[in-house]
Formats: structure tokens, sequence, C-alpha cells
């Protein structure tokens, strides 16, 4: 019977790594520990690694993307900058050319008063017909034409209105003046 009851022990701890004869202690060991437990932690790890991998690569791309936006706003500001300071300059340069302008305008308009100051009829007239040689028309090539005056102006009819609201004493002033 012993030999019995041996095989029957042997048979029920042969997978187990505990083994005890006799003892009434209880089981440290769990009764089944799986052969894979060390894969299943190995694969754990390595997907820990993979997501902490992961999440480092997106808070470089985070990163990366906030640089570049920083980058591109800092060179708009310096675009932005050096497009104002174009634009000052060419403000400066058009008030220094349009103070040239009024100057020259003016210097002109003094030159132009000089010469028409200076323009002598009887001056003109004497080189003419000296120095050039040229003669006055005689009275058989002048032609003259009659033009109507309303072809050249406009002209509104008289306001009536006015004539009536006027007292008697200023129709007989102005009757005075017009002759």
């Amino acid at each position: 019977m012993a030999a019995k009851r041996l095989d029957k022990n042997q048979n029920a701890y042969r997978g187990s790594s505990y083994y005890s004869f006799g003892n009434v202690a209880y089981d440290v060991q769990p009764e089944y520990t799986p052969y894979y437990s060390d894969e299943n932690e190995q694969k754990e790890r390595l997907a820990e690694e993979k997501l902490r991998k992961a999440e480092i690569r997106e808070s470089r791309i985070a990163a990366f993307k906030l640089i570049a936006v920083i980058m591109v706003l800092f060179a708009g500001s310096i675009a932005f900058m050096g497009m104002h300071v174009k634009v000052t300059q060419e403000n400066f340069e058009l008030r220094k050319e349009k103070g040239q302008l009024s100057d020259l305008q003016a210097s002109n308009a003094i030159l132009e008063a000089e010469l028409t100051e200076q323009i002598d009829l009887d001056y003109i007239k004497a080189q003419a017909t000296t120095r050039l040689g040229m003669a006055e028309p005689q009275p058989y090539q002048i032609v003259y034409i009659d033009v109507p005056k309303q072809s050249y102006t406009i002209q509104y009819a008289a306001d009536t209105t006015d004539e009536k609201k006027d007292s008697g004493f200023l129709n007989i002033t102005n009757r005075l003046k017009k002759d």
C-alpha cells in the first residue's frame, strides 16, 4: 500500500516543481503556473516600450510643429516690418519729390511772370520786320469772318422774376445805369 500511495503522490505532483512528502503545509506556489508567463511579460514590456516610443515621437512631432509655427510667425513679422520700412521710405521719397515739384512749379510761375513782363510787342514787331524780313499783311490779304456768339458760349434767358420783385424806385435806377 505504501507503494501505491507513493505512486499516487508522484502522479499528483508530477507537473509541479514543488514537492513535499508528509507535510501538511499549504502549497506556496500555485498549482498551475503557465509556462508562457515570461513571454507575456516580455510582450507587455515590448508593448509598453512601443507606446512610450510612440508618445515620445508624438511629442517630438508636436514640438516640431510648434517650432515651425513660431518660425512662420517670426518670418511673417520680419516680412511685415520690412514692408512697413519700405512703405515708409517710399512715402519719404514721395514727399521729397513733391517738394521738388512744388519748388519747380513756383520757379516756373516766377519765370513765366518775368517773361510776360519782358515781352514788348513793339520790340517783337521791330525784330520781325528788320531782322526776319516780315511785313504786315496788306488790306486785301485780310479776311474777316463773322462768327455767331452762340457758337462759343451758352446763353441763358434772363431771369425776369427779379424785375417783378424790384420796387419802382429800383427799376428807375437800374434803367438809368444801363443807359
